[in-house]
């Protein structure tokens, strides 16, 4: 279903030189709707080194038009792949005198644009390339999909945040592959994670740098393939010796990898915190340049996207945790959660199938199933909101799962500037089916999700499972965004461990969860990743009694007030669940 724009598109145009020539740059501001701000700041940074460069003596061939568009963020815009049809339709954006798009989010910092014209200048605008960071993978991870399971470390991603180059020939063929009904463009997944990795691995799956035609497989046509990533194959054989090989080198020859680029960093300058990074998150890298160039596109660190009239003081005491756990798991997990982040949460409560009057859990009256969990997510959020009637200092409900591991005063730090009055749906932003009419958002589970408490009010009013089994954090967001309340993404917030990163992402911004304790240490995690520090396990502080809650009996969870989801897209009604569902 797709969304209207909350408010009317901001663009203007830009002319270098003394005369408009007919090449054209096009810089993209990706917004969200709630760094407005920062997108407009970005926006006036460029208008003021624009105004710096007229008094400037430019090369002719250096005469550009340059367009900046600030690109509302529409439900699938954010995955990149889906907003390009919007360029090349009624805005007419990208034409064929486009030479350059330089992609940018909201917390991308251009601190040269002329020194950028200059990089872009060396470069050949007509060769199907991109340029940006180049992340890599560590191992293989199930955000990206499980993707080249056997050895991930050669496969480079770009740094979004830092911003991506593309040449106007590449981004017009990307255009036409991700058109509606377009023939023969493959999608390894309806489920959209994470834009940058399933960008570039939709343009190496899609595009080559030869014309796709067996009858020019010539000398020819391999010469001028070979050109165009040759740059590419000597870093990729560097990352991994084991790599080199006659088969490898002449598939990288006939696919489209992104070039990093020295002038696009993660951050401003290498900073001395690099060195942290530990050996079970950097995969191996190709030493750098001694002498990088300066760094005309980079990341900055996310601030507090609320709105700053909101910002009020707050912290661990003005959340509610709802805990969710089951039987089995009590002594495994919940355990781990004590010595850990529990003594910041003074609001917690555990919920499960059982009561155990000896943690205490509280029995949400549903019998535990393998995967989905809905009718026991609705069921938590009803107890959870009788339990906050009674706390009337409460602003925040936080749903997570019994092996998430949290920063309670990063999370504090994270929703003082949003305003808890309204209907706020906070967490680590995935896609279901972005490219149809039916697709939606939904905040992953296991990062933890944050929901003001008017918010919660309404999916208890209005939200319902078609199936106990139905994936939950799905069901709510598809709720949600038929109720007209949108996902808004914390970068802060992992589904995943640490190590299922790459370390620039982690170092951006400080890591405010993780989720999952296989191959990993907890505590290690907890200390390293989220600044905390490990409480005595006999002195760590007792959750509050449930009191009259813990015998609650089960809640009907489909009542006249409820939204039937009938018309969800097929296997999330709970029957396809194990199979649509990412349970992590």
């Amino acid at each position: 279903m797709q969304l209207k724009p909350s408010f009317l598109v901001l663009s203007f145009l830009l002319c270098l030189g003394r005369v408009c020539g007919v090449k054209e740059i096009l810089l993209l501001i990706s917004c969200p709707q709630q760094a407005e701000i920062n997108c407009r700041a970005l926006r006036e940074s460029l208008l003021q080194q624009q105004q710096q460069q007229l008094n400037e003596a430019i090369p002719t061939d250096y005469d550009y038009a340059i367009k900046v568009h600030i690109l509302q963020e529409l439900f699938n815009y954010w995955t990149l792949l889906d907003a390009l049809p919007y360029l090349q339709g009624k805005t007419r954006l990208l034409n064929a005198n486009t030479d350059w798009i330089i992609w940018c989010q909201h917390n991308t910092h251009v601190s040269s644009l002329r020194g950028l014209l200059e990089q872009l200048h060396r470069q050949d605008a007509q060769e199907l390339a991109y340029y940006g960071h180049a992340l890599y993978d560590a191992e293989a991870t199930i955000v990206h999909h499980f993707a080249n399971y056997k050895d991930p470390t050669w496969f480079p991603y770009p740094m979004l945040s830092a911003g991506v180059v593309f040449t106007g020939a590449l981004l017009r063929s990307l255009v036409e592959l991700v058109a509606v009904n377009a023939p023969n463009a493959t999608r390894h997944s309806e489920f959209a994670i994470d834009a940058a990795h399933e960008l570039a691995r939709f343009i190496f799956d899609n595009l080559a740098p030869a014309v796709p035609n067996a009858d020019d497989n010539d000398d020819d046509g391999k010469s001028s393939s070979s050109s165009s990533s040759s740059k590419n194959i000597d870093i990729d054989i560097d990352i991994n010796i084991s790599k080199r090989d006659v088969d490898f080198v002449d598939m990288l020859q006939r696919k489209i990898i992104l070039k990093s680029a020295d002038y696009i960093c993660p951050w401003a300058r290498v900073s001395p915190a690099w060195s942290l990074a530990s050996s079970e998150t950097t995969a191996k890298k190709p030493a750098p340049a001694p002498e990088p160039l300066p760094c005309f596109l980079h990341a900055k660190p996310e601030v507090a996207a609320g709105n700053a009239a909101h910002c009020v003081h707050t912290t661990g005491a003005h959340i509610y945790f709802a805990i969710k756990t089951c039987a089995k798991f009590h002594k495994e997990r919940i355990p781990i959660i004590e010595r850990t982040w529990a003594p910041d949460a003074m609001r917690r409560k555990y919920y499960s199938d059982v009561a155990d009057a000896g943690i205490p859990t509280i029995s949400t009256g549903q019998a535990n199933v393998p995967t989905g969990h809905c009718a026991k997510t609705l069921a938590i959020l009803q107890l959870s909101l009788k339990d906050i009637n009674e706390q009337p200092h409460i602003r925040w409900l936080m749903l997570v799962d019994d092996d998430t591991l949290l920063s309670v005063p990063r999370l504090s730090a994270l929703v003082s500037c949003y305003n808890h009055t309204a209907h706020i749906y906070l967490g680590e932003r995935y896609g279901y089916r972005l490219y149809a009419p039916d697709g939606f958002n939904y905040h992953t589970g296991g990062a933890g999700i944050v929901l003001s408490v008017p918010l919660v009010r309404l999916i208890v009013e209005h939200c319902s499972c078609p199936a106990a089994s139905a994936p939950d954090d799905m069901i709510l967001g598809y709720c949600l965004q038929a109720l007209g309340v949108p996902a808004v993404h914390a970068p802060g917030l992992h589904q995943a461990r640490p190590q299922d990163y790459a370390p620039e992402l982690l170092q951006l911004n400080a890591p405010i969860s993780f989720h999952k304790y296989w191959h990993t240490s907890p505590e290690h995690t907890y200390t390293r990743w989220l600044g905390g520090t490990l409480a005595n396990a006999s002195s760590a502080r007792p959750a509050p009694r449930p009191g009259k809650d813990r015998l609650a009996t089960p809640l009907q969870l489909n009542g006249r007030a409820l939204l039937q989801l009938a018309n969800m897209g097929a296997g999330l009604d709970g029957g396809g669940t194990s199979k649509h569902h990412l349970d992590l």
